[in-house]
């Protein structure tokens, strides 16, 4: 079967080299982005051997307690969507598998970060997320149809994508905010990203998630999502997330989903069949609107029972 992927153009690494010659220090940006929770970092690293039986890594999140139980409220919640109610984290990871164990890991340790106001792109509470979830099932539909390891991580990358908006908005003040707003509108969210503060959300991106000690299939498709083409290590998988970012878009803003919608998609980006987007257009306001429940479900009361 073959895999599409809009075409690259020549002369493009240039460009990459201009934009990149004018450093910035990130850590201005990342310093206001709390650290991923260790058992969480532990874990990331233990599912990197297919072996590990998922009853281990349930016994590392149950170490700490409070995260245990997100964990086991999302996983109990229907976006996830387990056979059953389940109240021990054990049988909730292992009825999850592999590929969900990351997802739902994950998704606990972004939510609060990524469910809050953004108010130099003018997002209120909780908009961040849904694009983001919306982001997240798009890029995991996508990949299907080109292999496990890209589909295995495309969850978690749709997920992240954005996160440097958060990072961007903590370290502005308002007049900054104000002035962000307005270029948003007149020149679109790079562009006044650079002209504001010199770097764009992707790299802000990027770099918290290399802090946050993820995978490198998640800090380059953070970090490339907008421009795919520059990825040199996984730039399949930041090619997905950049056709996911664009229909989550397009299907939150209400509008149709086609090739045509998809035609300005930036060179290295992944070009869908219409069965898949006809798929992704029925599915997608459904899984949109469960990710409220999502976020929902980490505010609940802790359960009795977490091992």
């Amino acid at each position: 079967m073959a895999i599409l992927f809009v075409s690259l153009t020549t002369g493009v690494g240039q460009m990459a080299t201009d934009e990149n010659s004018n450093q910035v220090d990130l850590s201005r940006f990342t310093s206001n982005i709390p650290p991923f929770p260790k058992c969480v970092q532990r874990v990331l690293t233990m599912l990197r051997d297919p072996r590990i039986q998922l009853t281990k890594v349930a016994e590392v999140v149950s170490l700490d307690q409070g995260f245990a139980g997100k964990v086991l409220r999302m996983a109990n919640s229907a976006y996830f969507g387990l056979p059953r109610r389940v109240y021990n984290v054990t049988e909730a990871l292992v009825l999850l598998g592999y590929a969900n164990v990351r997802n739902v890991l994950i998704s606990a340790s972004a939510s609060n970060i990524l469910s809050t106001a953004v108010e130099a792109y003018g997002l209120d509470a909780g908009c961040l997320w849904e694009h983001s979830v919306g982001t997240a099932y798009a890029a995991q539909m996508l990949s299907r149809k080109i292999g496990m390891q890209v589909y295995s991580m495309a969850f978690s990358c749709g997920l992240l994508h954005d996160v440097g908006k958060v990072a961007i908005d903590l370290a502005l003040p308002d007049e900054s905010k104000a002035e962000m707003r307005s270029l948003i509108r007149s020149r679109g969210v790079l562009a006044a990203e650079l002209a504001t503060v010199g770097v764009t959300h992707s790299q802000v991106g990027g770099e918290i998630c290399r802090r946050w000690n993820l995978p490198e299939e998640i800090i380059d498709a953070v970090s490339y999502h907008h421009k795919p083409w520059e990825c040199s290590e996984n730039r399949v998988i930041a090619g997905v997330v950049a056709t996911a970012d664009r229909c989550s878009h397009l299907l939150l803003e209400g509008s149709n989903l086609t090739v045509h919608h998809l035609a300005d998609l930036p060179d290295g980006s992944y070009v869908p069949d219409a069965q898949s987007l006809r798929r992704l257009s029925d599915e997608l306001p459904a899984m949109v609107a469960s990710s409220k429940e999502l976020l929902q479900a980490v505010a609940e009361p802790e359960p009795e029972h977490l091992t």
